[in-house]
């Protein structure tokens, strides 16, 4: 295995861990879960890297704004 190779690997598991880090911590902080299922969405998250990350975001598209939701909610009242 080359030098090339064990640094893409190396940079593959740094982004994973800090991904798998931010979903999961906003996993645990949410009431609501698409699904309703937080044990499978951290099975995926973790078990499935990157991929599991990234559907967690297409699922949950607010943990990138999160203030959306809190506009959406103070216009509807």
């Amino acid at each position: 295995m080359t030098a090339d190779w064990i640094i893409r690997i190396v940079l593959f598991g740094i982004v994973h861990w800090i991904l798998a880090g931010v979903m999961l911590y906003d996993l645990a902080s949410r009431q609501k879960v698409f699904g309703g299922r937080k044990t499978v969405w951290a099975l995926l998250i973790i078990f499935l890297p990157n991929f599991g990350s990234l559907l967690y975001l297409i699922f949950h598209p607010q943990i990138l704004n999160p203030d959306s939701e809190n506009n959406r909610r103070d216009k509807m009242d």
